[in-house]
């Protein structure tokens, strides 16, 4: 997705151009982050740290931005200890998983008797513990339009080949929210006899995967 320089600030065409980009129907990490997508880029003396951190305020989240440079991957235990909203919604589906496997009257072939319970309750944790979606993340560099320049990127571990038994479902994303990042906007604007550009920094709502869960796609 580009981010073309918008209409003239504060026309109409303005605020909906500002809708169109940064809408809640936007998937996550749909924008493009290639170079040759945004025609102008911030000098110094717009990149002044303590500025931005102030215009961004209290939409600035350390476990999802960072002014500085981040590397690695995060396994999914350690999400959910660093981010609250992440281990509510892994445990959410969880939830959902052991109500429906509560439902099943299943028992391994072959085992009787008292022994019956017992196995039906370590079968329906496998089938739990098979169906569970767990996230990766990594961190990304988003250039020089963005700041914070960068940001963490979630995704389901699609480590296993399927989520199901039978095999056959995939671990899809199923569940989102929206930070706020800083984007580079510029525009040509017509003054008496001459044309102007103009820049600046505008806040946008940017989405990223918060659940996954086991699905047919």
């Amino acid at each position: 997705m580009k981010l073309n320089p918008p209409p003239r600030a504060g026309s109409k065409a303005d605020s909906a151009w500002i809708r169109m980009k940064a809408s809640n129907t936007v998937r996550p990490y749909s924008l493009s982050l290639t170079k040759e997508h945004y025609h102008y880029s911030p000098g110094p003396k717009h990149l002044n740290s303590k500025r931005l951190m102030k215009q961004l305020g209290s939409s600035y989240n350390p476990f999802w931005m960072s002014i500085k440079g981040r590397y690695g991957n995060e396994s999914h235990e350690r999400l959910m200890l660093l981010s609250r909203e992440l281990a509510a919604g892994a445990l959410r589906y969880q939830r959902k998983l052991w109500q429906a496997a509560q439902h099943l009257s299943l028992a391994p072939a072959g085992i009787k008797g008292n022994a019956t319970e017992a196995a039906r309750a370590a079968w329906r944790q496998w089938l739990v513990q098979v169906a569970t979606c767990p996230l990766t993340s990594w961190w990304v560099d988003m250039g020089t339009v963005f700041w914070p320049r960068w940001v963490r990127h979630t995704d389901c571990d699609n480590s296993k080949a399927s989520c199901s038994w039978p095999p056959g479902m995939t671990c899809t994303q199923a569940q989102w929210t929206h930070i706020k990042l800083l984007v580079w906007h510029c525009w040509i604007a017509k003054e008496r006899v001459k044309t102007l550009q103009h820049c600046t920094w505008r806040q946008i709502p940017y989405p990223v995967v918060t659940a996954c869960k086991c699905s047919c796609g």
